[in-house]
């Protein structure tokens, strides 16, 4: 654990490669991966209230205003990136099942700035169904083949066993744990092509 929120090992995280264009919709078995925009928002917002959503990612629900803001964030992630967020839906039925993401890490998180991470956040309804580890799956195969991204991370906060279970069978290796400046300790696992 790296004290104070320190900068992480360079040596072995993930950069990003170059910008990617293509918006395009992942079908998988049961899921369509749509690639974010402002039809989801609504959903989203509601469902960043939920406690249960949020209590391994943030200390508090967010409010309509700071839901405003990640999705706009969110969007421009696609603009300059060619990746983001994708709204989960189930294929049978239309049914909004949350989301997953490719985004880039940012400074203090316990990898370089640049490095791009894969995160998913189900409805709690359908937990254990293996929707997460589906959808990350598929996304992981689109970060590696469409975007051309060498690496991945990942990151979850250690007493959040299931989000870790996603991640190993989704192929990521457990690389170290990392103290954020709040105090919480996440692991950061790693995925190369």
């Amino acid at each position: 654990v790296k004290p104070g929120g320190r900068d992480a090992d360079d040596s072995v995280m993930a950069t990003l490669r170059h910008r990617v264009d293509a918006r395009n919709v992942i079908e998988t078995a049961r899921l369509r991966l749509e690639p974010w925009d402002d039809s989801h928002f609504d959903r989203f917002a509601d469902f960043m209230r939920d406690a249960a959503v949020i209590r391994y990612i943030r200390p508090e629900p967010l409010d309509r205003q700071r839901a405003l803001e990640q999705h706009e964030h969110s969007l421009a992630e696609w603009s300059l990136h060619g990746f983001g967020k994708r709204a989960v839906i189930e294929a049978a039925t239309g049914d909004w099942l949350g989301f997953v993401e490719l985004s880039q890490v940012g400074p203090g998180k316990g990898s370089r700035d640049d490095d791009v991470e894969i995160g998913y956040f189900i409805v709690p309804s359908r937990w254990g169904e293996g929707i997460a580890t589906e959808a990350a799956f598929a996304v992981r195969d689109d970060a590696f083949d469409r975007c051309g991204i060498d690496e991945l991370i990942g990151r979850c906060r250690v007493e959040n066993r299931a989000s870790a279970r996603v991640l190993a069978k989704v192929g990521f290796q457990r690389l170290r744990l990392f103290e954020l400046d709040d105090g919480i300790v996440v692991e950061i696992h790693r995925l190369a092509r």
